[in-house]
């Protein structure tokens, strides 16, 4: 498959309409995925998307796609720039503005686009397969799921601006539970290169294991709830 710097390139040579903007992501996602105390799957993804945005006048017409070869390409260019022209009947877009001159930066846009996979888990793993052995033993299981993504993001503008940018990101979410499944705890973390204290998140998953073998009956109602802090994070984000 042609770079897609190359087909950010052939998107802006065949714009016909007064500028345009391309922005192309690239993005791999590495995962495992593990349940009592065994590993399920491990996967990998990758996916690669062009956003065309053609502008007429002070309109502006925008179209993402999945893009692989010229085809795909030159019909997002199409619709983009139908879209724009659509537009324009509609008078000038509120947040028209001038398009941004090219600056000084320090971005390698001719590099390649880094990619994540499995081999991001190399030290993570043997430390997630003495997690299993360790909790097999106290009669415990451990459910998760770890996940790495990396995206890659390059800008480009009809007047001659170049920019581009590299996220890694990932997270790792754990769930322990008693071996009769009565009592469970969860667990989770952000991490972007899985360098992740597995140890000290598994010693607290059996310490609220610990605390929950202590059970009062209560009638169905509303109840004071106390949540961790990675779980309140986690709703705060859905929240949000």
């Amino acid at each position: 498959m042609k770079p897609i710097q190359a087909m950010i390139e052939d998107a802006m040579a065949a714009s016909s309409l007064d500028a345009c903007v391309v922005i192309g992501t690239e993005h791999t996602t590495s995962n495992l995925r593990f349940a009592a105390n065994s590993l399920t799957t491990n996967g990998q993804m990758t996916d690669r998307s062009i956003t065309m945005i053609s502008i007429a006048g002070e309109s502006a017409g925008v179209v993402t796609r999945t893009v692989t070869d010229d085809d795909e390409l030159a019909a997002l260019v199409a619709a983009s720039e139908q879209a724009a022209r659509d537009a324009v009947s509609a008078g000038p877009a509120d947040d028209a503005f001038d398009l941004v001159d090219p600056y000084a930066h320090d971005d390698d846009w001719d590099a390649p686009s880094p990619a994540t996979g499995i081999e991001v888990f190399a030290d993570f793993a043997p430390t997630l397969g003495a997690a299993f052995t360790r909790l097999e033993a106290a009669g415990e299981r451990l459910y998760g799921f770890a996940e790495h993504e990396l995206s890659s993001v390059w800008l480009a503008t009809s007047t001659g601006l170049r920019r581009r940018y590299d996220q890694p990101d990932g997270r790792l979410e754990l769930n322990a539970k008693s071996a009769d499944l009565t009592r469970s705890a969860w667990a989770g973390v952000h991490t972007t290169d899985f360098d992740v204290e597995l140890d000290e998140l598994v010693d607290d998953l059996h310490q609220r294991l610990d605390w929950a073998r202590n059970q009062i009956e209560l009638p169905a109602g509303r109840y004071e709830t106390i949540l961790p802090p990675s779980a309140v994070a986690d709703l705060l984000i859905y929240a949000y």
